[in-house]
């Protein structure tokens, strides 16, 4: 019974196929999904893998004018059938795919892959693979794409507006528009401002990659070379918030036409056409050192001022509401406004409350001021200083002063804040005995030592007050907000939920701290020349490093890990222990 059992094992183990036997490429194919594309027209590699095998991939090849994206895998098959004896064959087949991003027309050779099989490694296909890329000259004719004029270089803190147009023939039927635009959420070292509202409305369009929904506006048809064309344009508005390179990949703009009839759930035939707005880029340049006046507050642009009151005629005592308009092409709405009451022009003049309104297009700050002095006949001019982009220099934009009548009125003389404290009764020096007098203790406090009590007093008083104005007033309001920044920190922290509620977190904290506004510390990257006090390089290495990893979570794309709310709030506790 035992040999009859292994003369049919061993006749079953030479019937089955056998692994041992099977080379290491086997049941592998490697090859382009189309040799012969449009430049913009998708293309990938295509590998497929016959049976349950384990795959591994090596690294991606490197070809100039070729970007290629991560295998992923696109499919997994598995049928079943039977042999002419009836017994059941599983067949499996997986299939993986590479993206292929060609930035130019023009022919390229892409090396085979280095692949694993089962633990074994492979080079697929056997030859180079040819991949023609041809410009689709039909797109030429038929779309209009094209970008408006951006500067070559701009300074930190300075705005530029991006402008694409685009549009097709108006013969021509739409099925479906897209743009692909690779930097539209991945630029390091800017944030977007708000843009103007269309006055003509605003459309919808896909952006490629995550197919996010964009603000489009129509503009009027217009005639190119015989043909009319639809157009529209997307606009964008950014300030750059650090020194370096801002790249604008290859963009494309994808038209698909109706060319069949559609049934009652299906659109019809469609025919694709994509037209490109090669790579450009622009460079961020610092804002000089040499020549920064200690009142510069960060305005950076060609701007402009103007100022209004609605009355002029005023009785002593009464507020003027002086507003200030910035307006012109600047960061109007991420500079500090003068401050009014540290400026020697106004000492005739108390401040009592400031309107900050900000908005792309104007920065207007409203100031109500009351007069101190009958006399007063102008209220100054408001200065402001800028560094002027076009010039390249720092420079002092001021208001016209604007003349003023104040009337006094009854009680005039008096401070329009309140009565004087009245003075206290003369001390009259009646029955006031030439001689000491006696008792029978003599003992009390001898005048040498009251006057001494008294000098100690005095100094007393006026050191204290020298380390009120020096280091703040404890109690006051600018002081509590710095003791209380670190805890209201690790409570934001707790419930941020997103990098861009992390981030935000962090410059309230530092605005608290410091005293500027959080508007000030968006997207800065270093703690020096901030109005902080001096840190250690260590500290500012730390907080160089942060701001890296939180702007790799905001603009880093789906890929990058998310920020961490602990490194903030270690870098919190370690800033408050050196005093920041």
């Amino acid at each position: 019974m035992m040999r009859w059992i292994l003369i049919l094992s061993l006749a079953a183990a030479l019937m089955a196929p056998s692994r041992a036997t099977q080379t290491p490429s086997e049941g592998l194919q490697v090859s382009l999904s189309s040799a012969l594309v449009k430049l913009g027209e998708p293309v990938g590699i295509v590998i497929r893998v016959e049976g349950d095998r384990r795959v591994r991939f090596g690294p991606l090849p490197t070809v100039s004018g070729l970007s290629f994206s991560k295998v992923t895998r696109s499919g997994r098959q598995q049928s079943v059938s039977y042999d002419a004896r009836g017994r059941p064959v599983v067949e499996q087949r997986t299939t993986f795919e590479v993206r292929v991003q060609p930035t130019s027309v023009g022919k390229y050779s892409i090396p085979p892959l280095a692949i694993e099989l089962d633990g074994q490694s492979v080079q697929a296909p056997d030859q180079a693979m040819t991949l023609e890329v041809v410009k689709d000259i039909e797109a030429s004719q038929l779309l209009l794409f094209e970008r408006a004029e951006v500067p070559g270089q701009v300074y930190e803190g300075q705005p530029y507006t991006l402008e694409l147009r685009f549009g097709w023939d108006v013969t021509r039927k739409l099925a479906d528009a897209e743009l692909q635009l690779p930097w539209w959420e991945r630029q390091e070292g800017v944030i977007e401002v708000t843009s103007e509202v269309s006055q003509t409305g605003t459309y919808e369009i896909p952006i490629r990659p995550g197919r996010r929904a964009a603000a489009i506006e129509k503009l009027p048809p217009v005639e190119r070379e015989g043909r009319r064309f639809d157009v529209y344009r997307l606009r964008r508005r950014f300030v750059a918030t650090r020194p370096g390179t801002v790249e604008f990949g290859r963009s494309l703009f994808k038209f698909s036409e109706l060319v069949g009839r559609g049934g009652v759930f299906s659109r019809g035939a469609s025919r694709d056409y994509y037209a490109p707005v090669e790579p450009f880029k622009i460079e961020v340049l610092p804002v000089p050192e040499e020549g920064r006046p200690l009142e510069w507050s960060g305005a950076v642009g060609e701007i402009e001022a103007a100022r209004s009151v609605p009355r002029r005629d005023i009785d002593l005592g009464d507020a003027i509401e002086l507003e200030v308009r910035w307006f012109g092409e600047g960061n109007l709405e991420f500079f500090d406004p003068p401050d009014l009451s540290r400026l020697r022009a106004f000492d005739q003049f108390r401040v009592l409350g400031v309107e900050d309104r900000k908005s792309p297009d104007e920065r207007v700050v409203t100031y109500d001021l009351v007069p101190l002095d009958a006399a007063v006949d102008e209220v100054p001019g408001v200065p402001l200083s800028v560094f002027d982009t076009g010039s390249g220099r720092f420079a002092a934009i001021s208001t016209e002063p604007l003349e003023i009548r104040v009337t006094p009125t009854a009680g005039a003389g008096e401070d329009p804040f309140g009565p004087a404290v009245e003075a206290e009764a003369p001390l009259v020096m009646r029955d006031i005995l030439s001689r000491p007098a006696t008792g029978r203790d003599g003992a009390g406090p001898g005048g040498l030592l009251g006057l001494g009590a008294l000098a100690a007093a005095v100094l007393g008083w006026a050191a204290l007050r020298s380390a009120v104005r020096r280091r703040g007033d404890p109690a006051g309001i600018r002081a509590r907000q710095r003791r209380g920044a670190l805890g209201l920190l690790r409570r934001e922290l707790q419930g941020a939920r997103s990098p861009q509620e992390v981030s935000a977190s962090l410059d309230r904290f530092l605005s608290r701290r410091s005293g500027r506004p959080p508007e000030f510390w968006i997207g800065r990257s270093s703690l020096t020349g901030a109005g902080a006090t001096e840190v250690s390089a260590e500290l500012e290495q730390r907080f160089e490093a942060l701001r890296r990893d939180l702007d790799r979570a905001l603009f880093g794309g789906e890929g990058e890990a998310p920020a961490q709310p602990t490194s903030v709030l270690d870098f919190a506790q370690v800033a408050v222990k050196e005093g920041l």
